[in-house]
């Protein structure tokens, strides 16, 4: 115990140093990120089950649902979190955050058999009175601190509390377990104390990006639920804002995320807006460094009530076979970026599905493999709708979003990171049906990793958008050593939503027959404009599915048959 304490004296005494000589150094956020290599794997079993994702208890019959629209902020952060203390036994609360969409997946629900019906609340405290013990009492955010309401979730998850102004505290008639109104000038510093106050509470597997301004809308539920670690590093235009010190913050998470096991979930996302936040590419690097994969959730709630719903298997329609190969023709196959955004399923994708001529063109859909765990009656809506031109495959790189080309560099065997990852990946795919699955970027090397380790796979799908730095469809469209297809995207979104054709023809040039990850970017490309690729698409040229695409290629790769003897 006396070592065990020392050690833990001595991680916590270095983050304090950290905080400190970075800040008075002002130097780079990645000079103050130690350490970055060299760590040793730490495997641990998930402490909630052999699941990839947390999941809740099946939920209760009888859902109560409780409106946000008119609820002051501090309210819809209390209720949120009284839904979440609730789901540690047995999610009973249902938040209806956005109205028609929350209608339309409540009777959802219902139809499925998950529930039998949802019943209107409209005085959410009743609740509160009705499960009073659960609640152990109040959180007192420091309001003056920037993200002092996000250190406060995560007290609150630990102490069994409802985050709550000192106000509303008295008014739920809540004892205040803790008050953190002025006892941090930064930001970096409330982490620290959390970190060492609240480790062996905190879940070591999860944690979760947690955009400030997004808290009164309820998205945090599954996170405090599970006690994952939610934090937010500020980015450039949240510099002025009271306590912030990017550089610190960098220093303080990147130690956090070495002690936690490699192969943990991130939930959230690192940005919202324009400077807001670490950003994508760069806070994607920090959790892949890590061995962290980031499952976004930024807008999305709910998950500790649909992550309850058990659906073993997902089967999609049969593949139609592909058509005879013409050695004269250009294949494509159109496939939607972004599925492994766990907030677009329930309503963006659906324009998709729900549009006219959804099903009249070859489209395959990147999906992260999942929302099998997390939102599986969602899933099961667009597999009961999917059509044999319809094709789902994981999206990106795998169990959940990461860089192939950082992750696990921290650590000096990589390759254990890399292999649990995989057992992961597999586990999720199989019970979807998923046969390919796309990456963002990775090396030829990192490429035959994927292909060795999934041999179900029929092709990889390689890159978000051609920013891999090859240029001509010899070198996008190839063969590993193994005879496993790699089908690098061809297409991405510079040349707008005109510009999908032309790049195209672009990339393969006078080569026949030429088969084309044709990657469309759903920020840019609706189903109108994806039926008007179809519609001004060149007299050569042939849309199938992936599938399709991998089995004509494999037929044009067979070496001619010799001439019959006479």
């Amino acid at each position: 115990m006396f070592a065990g304490g020392f050690r833990r004296f001595a991680a916590n005494f270095f983050l304090l140093l950290i905080v400190g000589l970075a800040h008075q150094a002002g130097c780079s956020p990645l000079q103050a990120s130690p350490p970055t290599t060299g760590l040793a794997v730490v495997q641990r079993p998930r402490n909630w089950g052999d699941t990839f994702l947390p999941k809740s208890s099946p939920p209760a019959r009888v859902m109560s649902a409780v409106s946000l629209a008119k609820l002051p902020a501090d309210e819809r952060i209390a209720v949120t979190c009284l839904q979440a203390l609730l789901a540690r036994e047995q999610p009973r609360l249902f938040l209806i955050r956005h109205e028609p969409d929350d209608a339309f997946w409540m009777e959802q629900y219902v139809t499925q058999g998950h529930v039998d019906r949802f019943e209107p609340v409209a005085d959410w405290t009743t609740l509160l009175a009705r499960h009073r013990d659960l609640v152990k009492g109040a959180v007192i955010p420091d309001a003056s601190l920037y993200r002092g309401d996000v250190l406060a979730l995560n007290v609150a998850a630990c102490e069994d509390c409802l985050v709550a102004s000192p106000e509303l505290a008295v008014r739920l008639g809540l004892p205040v377990k803790a008050d953190l109104r002025g006892r941090f000038p930064t930001y970096a510093e409330g982490l620290v104390w959390l970190w060492e106050t609240y480790q062996d509470r905190l879940n070591p597997h999860l944690c979760d990006l947690r955009i400030p301004r997004l808290l009164p809308f309820g998205t945090f539920d599954h996170a405090f639920q599970w006690r994952g670690l939610m934090f937010w590093i500020a980015g450039p235009r949240e510099k002025d804002e009271p306590g912030v010190d990017a550089v610190a913050e960098m220093a303080v998470v990147s130690r956090i995320l070495a002690e936690m096991p490699a192969n943990g979930v991130c939930l959230g996302f690192p940005a919202l807006g324009e400077g807001e936040g670490l950003g994508e590419p760069k806070g994607v690097e920090l959790l892949s460094r890590y061995g962290k994969a980031h499952i976004p959730t930024n807008h999305g709630g709910n998950y500790s009530f649909s992550s309850g719903i058990r659906i073993d298997r997902l089967t999609p329609p049969p593949p139609a076979p592909p058509p005879a190969l013409d050695r004269s023709k250009v294949y494509i196959a159109l496939n939607l970026s972004d599925g492994d955004n766990q907030v677009l399923w329930p309503k963006f994708y659906r324009t998709y599905f729900e549009h006219p001529a959804f099903g009249t063109v070859p489209l395959a859909f990147g999906i992260g493999p999942a929302i099998r765990e997390l939102q599986p009656a969602v899933a099961r809506w667009y597999f009961d709708r999917a059509t044999p031109k319809t094709e789902f495959f994981a999206d990106v790189s795998g169990a959940g979003y990461m860089n192939p080309d950082h992750f696990a560099s921290a650590y000096t065997e990589g390759e254990q990171v890399w292999a649990a990852y995989f057992d992961w990946t597999r586990r999720l795919m199989e019970p979807l049906g998923l046969r390919t699955i796309r990456t963002v970027n990775g090396t030829d090397d990192t490429i035959a990793k994927y292909a060795a380790a999934l041999p179900s796979c029929h092709s990889i799908f390689a890159d978000m958008g051609r920013y891999s730095g090859r240029e001509g469809i010899a070198n996008l469209t190839y063969s590993l050593s193994s005879g496993m297809p790699v089908f690098r995207a061809v297409t991405s979104w510079r040349h707008g939503k005109e510009g999908f054709l032309k790049e195209v023809r672009e990339q393969v040039g006078n080569v026949r027959p030429a088969f084309v990850n044709g990657f469309v970017h759903c920020w840019t490309f609706d189903m109108d404009a994806i039926a008007k690729i179809h519609a001004d698409r060149d007299p050569d040229m042939v849309f199938v599915t992936p599938s399709q695409l991998a089995a004509l290629y494999r037929e044009w790769q067979k070496p001619a048959a010799a001439p019959t003897p006479r």
